[in-house]
């Protein structure tokens, strides 16, 4: 194959989209090991050496779509954190963070669904996972570190780690395996035992 062409005028980068849409949609309908990159080409209306000057095989294309699924997921989970008092977060900035988090699954919840699975046996795409984990990691161990003076926690990074898996866990169960109490059960509920660590003052109920 020739080089990969990184496009940096409006037909190319509109090519490369149409690729890329084109995926998402085979993948979503047959799966990503029951699709090839003919498929995608075909589905996407270039031709198949088109295809192949933007991505060197389907592994760099689903690598590619990954990193920006996972971009998009994180910022709808932070995208309000520019107004939060960080160093004072409320029980409504903590609900609003996991519904965000709940919110991130909908973006392209059967790519994650896929993806997430492959993870255990594909290096490359647990190595992309794992690097978005410790940069959501990172991002609770700061606000936690921001409210330490109300905190009683000793340990920020391991609390950042058992935050961060809980709130995931749960908008996973929600999300893709489905749960008989209701959402915003679970939010509001969430919420106030997450607040516990941030505040010593107990939760006004939420509404």
């Amino acid at each position: 194959m020739g080089n990969v062409r990184i496009p940096k005028q409006g037909r190319g980068i509109h090519t490369k989209n149409r690729i890329i849409k084109a995926a998402f949609q085979l993948f979503a309908q047959k799966g990503i090991h029951g699709t090839n990159s003919n498929e995608i080409a075909k589905r996407a209306g270039v031709s198949t050496g088109s295809f192949y000057s933007y991505f060197k095989n389907k592994k760099t294309l689903l690598l590619e779509m990954l990193e920006d699924y996972l971009d998009r997921h994180y910022m709808m989970i932070w995208k309000q954190l520019s107004t939060y008092k960080t160093n004072e977060l409320t029980l409504e900035d903590i609900k609003s963070i996991i519904k965000n988090t709940f919110d991130a699954y909908t973006i392209q919840p059967e790519f994650h669904r896929q993806t997430h699975a492959l993870r255990y046996s594909d290096p490359d795409i647990n190595r992309v996972y794992e690097r978005e984990r410790n940069r959501e990691i990172e991002q609770v161990r700061f606000l936690i570190e921001q409210n330490s003076t109300a905190l009683r926690i000793k340990d920020p990074v391991a609390a950042a780690i058992v935050l961060h898996n809980t709130v995931e866990n749960v908008a996973h169960t929600i999300k893709f395996i489905g749960t008989e109490i209701d959402e915003k059960r679970l939010l509001n509920t969430l919420s106030e035992l997450i607040y516990g660590f941030f505040s010593k003052d107990d939760p006004k109920e939420l509404t």
